[in-house]
């Protein structure tokens, strides 16, 4: 029998296909340290930006990360 134990599971709560993720993914970011909200906002404002088959919601959701990146303290 094969143990399988869902409890230990880890997710990602990191999104950027619309504007509506991208702000629930920085409010989960906002409890993070700081170099991993920097860190995870670039990624997925990279990801938004030069995705090969960009949609208008992925535009929106690159501007609320890039808003966002600079609001953040630099140290």
């Amino acid at each position: 029998m094969l143990f399988n134990n869902r409890k230990t599971k880890k997710r990602s709560h990191l999104h950027y296909g619309t504007a509506k993720k991208a702000r629930q993914t920085i409010k989960y970011l906002k409890t993070r340290p700081r170099g991993e909200q920097i860190q995870g906002a670039q990624s997925m404002f990279f990801r938004a930006k030069y995705h090969a088959h960009q949609t208008p919601d992925m535009r929106a959701a690159a501007q609320v990360y890039a808003k966002f990146l600079k609001s953040v303290p630099k140290t």
